[in-house]
């Protein structure tokens, strides 16, 4: 009896053991995770840059399970699962080279210089307050020098959308800062050192 007890608890062990090892291995730390929010904001940021993704963060492995580091109110580290509660994400990984783990840890390390800041609701380039593309932007090009896309004006952006004019209102009256530097999830997508995880 004994012996089949331990069997048993040894095939389970071993199958869960198994599944947690597929489960970690689809991700890399590092890969960039996009996601689709609900609301008018979110919906907003959709119209403006003609992207069905208007969220995004970085994905890290701690204590054997997978968080995103993203900027919300504050910026933080949010578990995977809670991430894709939200709207389930899609992963892109940078196709230049394989991220060493001194690599890794350099992205971390960057991303504690921003953690807990609030989130910059009016999409400032300054790093007082920061949101979710451009700290994915900052923390690949300021911790490894690589630049995932160019930056862009916020006057790049389509403002024909009744729902992204009555936003910009709300966010900054009539003085809208037109020529002020910015990223948006969609520019980090369309990225050719990005490709598609499947």
């Amino acid at each position: 009896m004994k012996t089949t007890i331990y069997i048993i608890f040894s095939v389970v062990l071993i199958c869960f053991l198994s599944s947690n090892s597929k489960v970690n291995t689809k991700y890399k730390e590092g890969d960039v995770i996009f996601q689709t929010t609900s609301g008018a904001t979110g919906k907003g940021i959709q119209l403006a840059t003609h992207s069905k993704y208007n969220h995004c963060g970085i994905l890290f492995l701690e204590n054997n399970k997978w968080v995103v580091y993203e900027a919300i109110q504050p910026v933080c580290k949010t578990s995977l699962i809670d991430f894709n509660s939200r709207g389930l994400g899609i992963i892109k990984r940078i196709n230049t080279h394989i991220l060493s783990s001194l690599e890794i840890e350099k992205l971390k390390a960057e991303f504690k210089k921003h953690e807990n800041k609030n989130y910059d609701d009016v999409y400032g380039w300054g790093d007082d307050k920061i949101y979710c593309s451009e700290l994915v932007y900052k923390l690949f090009y300021n911790a490894l020098n690589i630049e995932l896309c160019k930056t862009r004006k916020i006057g790049d952006y389509d403002f024909s959308h009744p729902l992204v004019k009555e936003k910009l209102l709300e966010k900054y009256g009539n003085n809208i800062p037109l020529n002020e530097t910015m990223v948006a999830p969609s520019d980090l997508f369309e990225s050719k050192m990005l490709s598609l995880i499947k």
